[in-house]
C-alpha cells in the first residue's frame, strides 16, 4: 500500500484552493483601493500591506492606467519591482522537494518532483526506435523533506541506478539507464558504488558542480630552461535547474582558491583572469576549464578546490501590450524595473516596422555586444481574434548598457489600428554569487 503524506496534504489543500485565491484576490483590490486614500498613514500602510503578500501577488497588480492617480501609479511601480526583485532573488535560490512514500512508481515520482519544482524531468529509459517496450517504472521508498532539488534527484538516481543528462529535451532533464548498471568490479562491489552522483558533486543554490576531468600537461622545453614546466586545467560541469534561463556566467581566477592534500596551496595559472563562461539554447549545463599551475610530482590529490561563480539571472517575465498602434509614438509603460518604450509604427514598403527600446533601471553586464537572449524575447502582434502573428524578421536599431531598440518587421494585411503589439521581457535582472567547494579531486 502506498503511503504519501504529501499527496493527501495536497488533496485536502485543494479543497479550499479556490476559496482562498478569491479572498487573495478582494485583498488586493482593497489595499490597492487605499494607495489612494485621504490619509498618508493609510496608503503607507496599504503598501506595506501588499509587499507582505509577497510575489504570489504579481499577476493581481493592476497594470499603470492613466485612470490611475499619479500617486498610486508610483506606489503600484514601488511594490511591483520590490516584489520583481524578491521573485528573481528566490529563484536564484534552490527548488525543494517534499515526498514520502514506502512504495512508489518512479513516473509518479518524478511527476510530484517536477510539480514541486517546475522543472522538467524526461524518462528516457529504454526509449528505442525498434519498437521495444519501455522499461517498467520501479516503485521505490523515498523520503524527502524540503530537500533541495539536485540533492533529491541526486539520491533518487543513485538509488533507482539511473544517468542523469541536462542535456536533455528542451528546457528538460533527461533520466537514462546509467552506464555499467548491474555489473561487478574486481573487488566484488557493483560499479555503480563507484559513481554516486552524491558523493561526486557540490550544490550551491539552484546550481550542481561536479568535476568531469583533469588534463595534465608538461613541457619540457620549459624544464630546460628552468622556466614554469606545465600546466593543470580542471574540468568542472556545471549544471542548474532548468526552470531557470541563465543570461551570462563568468568566473574570477581570484576568487578560485585549491590546495593539495598537505594543506598547500595550488595557485591559479593567472589570478587576474576573468573566465566567461557562454550559456546558449534551452541546455542547463556547461563545462569550465579551469587552468591551475602543474603541482609537484609528489602531489596526488587536490583536496579542496573552492570558487565563486557569478550568474546573471533574470527576473519574472513581464508584459507589455500597446494598442492604437496607427497613432502610437513614443509610448511608454513601465513594469518594475525596465520601461519598454513602442517609439513608432510605420509602414515600410509592404511591411510593418514597429519600434521598440527596451531600457532597464540596471542592466549590469546583461546586455552586452555578445549577448543575445534579448532577441528570444517574445514580441508579436495580436488580432481582435486572439491570434498570434509572428515577425518575420527584426534589426537591431540601439545597444547601449541598459538598453536595446529592436525594429520588428511583420507582414500582415490586417489593418494596424486593429491590432495589438505584445512585448514580453524579464523585469529584473539579478546578478548573484554561488560559492562551491570541490573535494579529493584525484590527479592524473
Amino acid at each position: 500500500m502506498i503511503h504519501c503524506v504529501l499527496l493527501l496534504t495536497s488533496l485536502l489543500a485543494g479543497q479550499v484552493e479556490n476559496p482562498a485565491g478569491e479572498e487573495l484576490k478582494s485583498d488586493v483590490r482593497r489595499l490597492v483601493r487605499q494607495l489612494d486614500a485621504a490619509q498618508l498613514a493609510q496608503r503607507e500602510a496599504a503598501e506595506a500591506e501588499l509587499l507582505k503578500r509577497g510575489p504570489a501577488i504579481l499577476d493581481l497588480l493592476p497594470q499603470p492606467s492613466e485612470r490611475q492617480s499619479a500617486e498610486v501609479r508610483q506606489r503600484l511601480g514601488r511594490v511591483r519591482q520590490k516584489l520583481q526583485q524578491l521573485a528573481a532573488d528566490n529563484a536564484a535560490r534552490s527548488s525543494t522537494i517534499t515526498l514520502r512514500a514506502d512504495a512508489m512508481p518512479l513516473s509518479k515520482i518524478l511527476a510530484e518532483f517536477q510539480r514541486q519544482s517546475g522543472n522538467m524531468i524526461v524518462d528516457q529509459r529504454g526509449k528505442r526506435g525498434d519498437g521495444e517496450p519501455e522499461v517498467p517504472s520501479p516503485t521505490l521508498k523515498v523520503n524527502f523533506n524540503k530537500t533541495p532539488f539536485w540533492q533529491a534527484l541526486d539520491q533518487l538516481a543513485d538509488q533507482a541506478e539511473l544517468g542523469v543528462s541536462p542535456f536533455g529535451e528542451k528546457a528538460a532533464i533527461s533520466l537514462t539507464t546509467r552506464p555499467n548498471s548491474g555489473t561487478l568490479l574486481p573487488n566484488g562491489m557493483p560499479a555503480t558504488a563507484r559513481v554516486s552522483r552524491v558523493d561526486r558533486a557540490c550544490y550551491s543554490g539552484p546550481f550542481r558542480f561536479e568535476p568531469v576531468g583533469i588534463t595534465a600537461r608538461r613541457d619540457l622545453r620549459g624544464v630546460r630552461l628552468g622556466q614554469r614546466d606545465g600546466s593543470l586545467s580542471v574540468n568542472v560541469q556545471i549544471a542548474w535547474e532548468p526552470r531557470l534561463r541563465i543570461i551570462g556566467l563568468t568566473q574570477r581566477m581570484a576568487d578560485v582558491k585549491a590546495v593539495d592534500e598537505k594543506g598547500n596551496p595550488l595557485p591559479v595559472a593567472d589570478d587576474e583572469a576573468q573566465l566567461e563562461i557562454p550559456t546558449s539554447g534551452d541546455a542547463a549545463t556547461v563545462e569550465l576549464n579551469l587552468p591551475l599551475q602543474l603541482p609537484s610530482r609528489d602531489v596526488r590529490r587536490i583536496a579542496s578546490f573552492k570558487g565563486r561563480l557569478q550568474a546573471m539571472i533574470p527576473g519574472r517575465i513581464e508584459t507589455f501590450r500597446f494598442d492604437n498602434l496607427a497613432k502610437a509614438k513614443n509610448v511608454e509603460k513601465r513594469i518594475a524595473g525596465v520601461t519598454v518604450t513602442l517609439e513608432q509604427a510605420s509602414k515600410n514598403n509592404d511591411v510593418w516596422e514597429i519600434r521598440v527600446l527596451v531600457h532597464f533601471d540596471d542592466a549590469g553586464d546583461a546586455l552586452a555586444s555578445h549577448r543575445t537572449w534579448i532577441f528570444n524575447n517574445d514580441a508579436h502582434l495580436e488580432g481582435p481574434d486572439g491570434k498570434s502573428i509572428a515577425y518575420d524578421s527584426f534589426e537591431t536599431t540601439a545597444q547601449e548598457k541598459n538598453e536595446v531598440g529592436v525594429a520588428y518587421l511583420f507582414n500582415t494585411d490586417q489593418p494596424l489600428d486593429k491590432l495589438t503589439f505584445v512585448y514580453k521581457t524579464p523585469g529584473t535582472i539579478v546578478n548573484s554569487g554561488f560559492d562551491y567547494e570541490l573535494k579529493n579531486v584525484e590527479l592524473p
